[in-house]
């Protein structure tokens, strides 16, 4: 077995916690689950120009430039060589300032300070208890005093406490049990009212940001590998009863946020190198089967790329030679987001979304859709599938259904969780409603009709009736059956139409009703002149100012005895073309005379009255 010191997978605790940001995207969590999501470990083609073969090295993704960051290790002495990995291609580095050559020091990002932050290691002279932070461009060496020296330290980023958390390593005088935090610019050792982890190094920690809290498993310590596995919760260490991986040391570990699991590879036991995976979902381990795997190894170093979703491992001791092959560990995507469903269109539905969050490291290959019918569920499993497209339209739905539509993507490793729409129901426009009646009035016609027989599977909303000529309407809600429109012009001469409208669209126009003609009583005609000749009377009169719209049908004259006493007196109906009359009366009396015209509509008012005096 190859002497090592374990810095790697701390760095994985570290690039787990950069995840968290990426948490809240996340929309389920495996905790309590009693399978792991799909996985699959990929062997990169990275080309023989990356890192040569090495042990030992800190690895960690720099949130801040969206790389992976590799520093130092050992291939039988330290190195000191800083290199980033963009998914695909490893670009070796010449910062102006550089950590000495290193072996198994602790390296996380720090989302408090969006900088690398790395502690401690092995050099050729002996263990480092130097604080270094790399932004991207140059490493600077800061002037911090904290954790003694020491080699293969845990580290991990504790974003629910927003600081570093540090466990461990092995000084000169054998492993360590202390536990210190880093400010952004400050170490401290907290003050521990519980009982802390034994002391090991080259344990493995990361953040756990579905459970928000740090986890550590394994290590070497006094007595040889161990298996237990804690949990720190920005307070206070609290070991898990729960059963876990057999005892080993150098293992790697991070968070992925797309499963919301801890995954481990490797280590080793003291005896043998182990190429198993397994994933801590919060609650406990699962061994977790791959189709390919690394070969067995330990001291890899492994990091959590936020942004593709995938984690990357590289190198490491196998049992007779160091590596210098890199790995992908991805995963099923994880779910879409911002699931829509449109339905205005008959026996389909438009259902669109987002991209999921993370990818899971593998390059999503196709979404599925399939409908869930809420009103009878025999009616539903109507499916539509997409590639790289965000949207595909459900159709065969039956109109008047309540439907929701669940998407799932998948990429080479496997299918995602699901992702549900809101509640919809596919429809077509209605029927036309069929009029029925038209009453005109006085400057207005009153509209009546039936409702649509058809209703396109979702509830008339309202209806539309429009005049012609012109473009006089009413609109009114579902559940009328008439209504009236006003504007029009007396005497004119219209026809009605409507449309009904529900949630789908606006029917076809019915059919138009006969021609009608609003109007209104005429007004008063106008008496002019009385004559008496013997005992005969003759009135004569002006036509009225208004005829009502329509054409007068006569005229009512109205004689009698007193005054005002019109509504007693005999209607005498004249011919609408003639504008006088002529009547007997009792010799010696006076009579009284009223005019009023009359339409379609009715009879008009009164004309003004006159008097005659029968001779």
């Amino acid at each position: 077995m190859l002497k090592s010191h374990s810095s790697l997978r701390r760095i994985a605790a570290t690039l787990s916690v950069v995840a968290i940001g990426a948490l809240s995207l996340v929309n389920v969590s495996s905790a309590g689950a009693t399978v792991p999501a799909a996985s699959n470990w990929v062997q990169s083609g990275a080309p023989l120009s990356g890192p040569s073969p090495r042990y030992d090295s800190s690895m960690v993704f720099d949130a801040a430039t969206g790389t992976t960051v590799l520093f130092g290790g050992f291939n039988g002495s330290e190195l000191a060589e800083t290199w980033t990995w963009n998914g695909s291609v490893w670009t070796k580095l010449s910062p102006a300032v550089s950590p000495p050559a290193l072996r198994g020091a602790a390296m996380v990002f720090d989302a408090a300070t969006n900088n690398v932050v790395l502690f401690g290691g092995l050099s050729a002279t002996g263990l480092s208890a130097d604080t270094w932070t790399w932004d991207g461009t140059t490493w600077t060496k800061l002037a911090a005093t904290g954790p003694s020296p020491r080699s293969g330290a845990a580290m991990a980023y504790d974003s629910a406490t927003h600081s570093v958390v540090l466990f461990g390593g092995n000084a000169s005088t054998g492993p360590l049990s202390d536990t210190w935090t880093w400010s952004g610019t400050a170490w401290t050792m907290p003050t521990l009212t519980s009982t802390a982890p034994v002391a090991r190094f080259e344990s493995s920690m990361a953040y756990d940001a579905a459970t928000q809290s740090v986890v550590l498993y394994g290590g070497k310590g006094s007595s040889g590998a161990i298996s237990d596995t804690w949990t720190w919760d920005g307070t206070n260490w609290t070991k898990q009863a729960v059963a876990s991986p057999s005892s080993r040391f150098g293992s790697s570990m991070i968070f992925d946020t797309t499963s919301n699991d801890v995954v481990l590879f490797g280590g080793n036991d003291g005896t043998d190198n182990s190429a198993e995976t397994w994933n801590w979902n919060g609650t406990y381990w699962i061994l977790v089967s791959s189709a390919t795997n690394p070969s067995a190894r330990y001291l890899s170093a492994m990091s959590y790329d936020t942004l593709s979703g995938s984690a990357t491992l590289f190198g490491g001791a196998d049992a007779s030679s160091i590596l210098s092959d890199t790995y992908s560990f991805n995963v099923a995507p994880s779910a879409p987001r911002s699931v829509k469903a449109t339905s205005n269109t008959n026996t389909q539905s438009v259902v669109t979304w987002n991209a999921p969050a993370s990818n899971g490291g593998s390059a999503i290959i196709g979404y599925t859709v399939v409908a869930t019918d809420v009103t009878m569920a025999s009616r539903g499993g109507q499916t539509c599938a997409a590639t790289t497209a965000t949207t595909c339209t459900v159709t065969k739905l039956t109109n008047g259904d309540q439907y929701v539509f669940v998407v799932t993507a998948t990429n080479a490793v496997g299918t995602s969780a699901s992702a549900s729409s809101n509640v919809v129901r596919p429809a077509t426009a209605p029927g036309a409603p069929t009029i029925t009646s038209v009453v005109p009035g006085a400057g207005q016609a009153t509209v009546f009709w039936t409702a649509p027989t058809v209703t396109g599977g979702t509830p008339v909303a309202s209806y539309r009736v429009i005049a012609k000529p012109g473009a006089a309407f009413c609109h009114v809600p579902r559940g009328s059956t008439s209504c009236r429109i006003v504007g029009l012009r007396n005497g004119a001469r219209y026809t009605f139409t409507m449309t009904a409208t529900n949630a789908a669209g606006t029917s076809v126009t019915s059919v138009a009703s006969a021609l009608v003609q609003p109007r209104t009583l005429p007004s008063a005609p106008f008496i002019t002149t009385t004559s008496v000749a013997g005992n005969y009377v003759t009135v004569r009169w002006t036509a009225p100012k208004s005829n009502g719209g329509v054409r007068l049908i006569g005229y009512n004259v109205y004689v009698g005895a007193v005054p005002s006493g019109a509504g007693q007196r005999i209607a005498l109906p004249v011919h609408y073309t003639e504008f006088s009359y002529t009547f007997q009366g009792l010799k010696g009396h006076v009579v009284y005379i009223i005019v009023r015209a009359v339409n379609v509509a009715g009879i008009g008012p009164f004309s003004n009255q006159v008097a005659a005096i029968v001779k």
